[in-house]
């Protein structure tokens, strides 16, 4: 009987401690371990529209930032490529021509510009996940289910921590 209610106990912490859904990176979003997209969120948290707006706001920083971070590496790549192939010598080997960097820098300050935006979605998406997480925990406690159930691990053993 004893290890009938330890092993009850067990597989119900697994199933009630972990969080519904987890933000990994790049600004994907998981519920119980399976991808999740925008639509399905819209049509989730339809009620809650803080948290479709922090999501989307979150999803636009992440797309202009990778345009500027793109467009901006575009530009070097291509001011490169024009000063490779192009060919400012006349036939006595003098310089025609001088060549401007003025593209190198701003190809350069496109590309600095993308790191804080880069940076910035990741915050707006994190906390709407974290909003997701409080709002289906609270959906769980009020169907009745007002325990929770965590394995605990210290220098003196294992153990189970129920509160109700």
């Amino acid at each position: 009987m004893k290890t009938f209610i330890y092993s009850f106990l067990l597989l119900s912490s697994i199933s009630y401690s972990q969080e519904t859904y987890t933000f990994k990176s790049g600004g994907r979003v998981f519920e119980n371990g399976e991808r999740i997209k925008t639509p399905q969120i819209e049509s989730t948290f339809k009620d809650k529209p803080e948290i479709v707006n922090l999501y989307k706001s979150g999803r636009t920083k992440k797309t202009v930032g990778n345009v500027f971070l793109y467009s901006g590496i575009g530009i070097i790549v291509l001011k490169h490529y024009n000063r490779v192939t192009t060919q400012n010598v006349d036939a006595y080997g003098n310089t025609t021509k001088k060549d401007s960097n003025v593209m190198y820098f701003v190809g350069a300050g496109i590309t600095l510009i993308a790191i804080p935006i880069k940076i910035g979605f990741q915050k707006k998406i994190k906390k709407s996940v974290a909003l997701m997480n409080e709002d289906a925990n609270s959906k769980i406690k009020s169907t009745g289910f007002n325990y929770e159930t965590n394995i605990m691990a210290n220098s003196n053993g294992v153990g189970l921590k129920i509160t109700f």
